[in-house]
């Protein structure tokens, strides 16, 4: 059956995409955090902190797109998480520059809308999946350089803290 959506339903829409949208940048982030480890720094200390955050400031300028190049270019990650986040980038490129065109006339229909808020929904349980996955190889690639990942692990948890006025 063909109807306009509710206005609850447009607002569940909206909420799903920004969700999607914000997950992926926390995948982003991760994922340049990596980067700039295993390609700029190489090595955990090698670089005083202030220029590795330079560094890092710099990988966090580029697109899921290019960093994917990068990663792939340098070898920088095992090819299960290459390929996953292959496939989330391309969902996010639906999402972000597709969606709109593709599935508006899709919403109008009960089945159509399903589909789109559980392909939204999809996509940002695998966004949420990817976080830890990213940082299990942050993890291993300082702990194969002998650095424990507990330092990082108390200054993201200060940052936090901070960040819910709990400092």
């Amino acid at each position: 059956m063909r109807r306009q959506m509710h206005p609850e339903e447009l607002e569940i829409l909206y909420r799903y995409i920004g969700k999607c949208i914000w997950h992926i940048q926390y995948v982003e982030d991760a994922l340049h955090t990596l980067l700039t480890l295993k390609i700029e720094i190489k090595t955990p200390g090698a670089v005083p902190e202030d220029k590795a955050y330079e560094l890092l400031k710099k990988h966090r300028r580029a697109t899921l797109g290019t960093a994917l190049r990068t990663a792939k270019e340098n070898n920088s990650l095992p090819q299960e998480l290459f390929s996953r986040l292959s496939s989330l980038k391309e969902e996010r490129d639906w999402l972000v520059h597709r969606s709109q065109h593709q599935d508006a006339d899709t919403l109008y229909t009960d089945v159509g809308r399903q589909t789109v808020f559980q392909r939204l929904e999809d996509l940002q349980a695998e966004a949420v999946s990817l976080q830890p996955a990213i940082a299990e190889q942050i993890r291993l690639f300082v702990e194969s350089h002998g650095v424990s990942s507990e330092k990082a692990k108390r200054i993201a948890e200060q940052e936090i803290a901070a960040l819910k006025g709990h400092v």
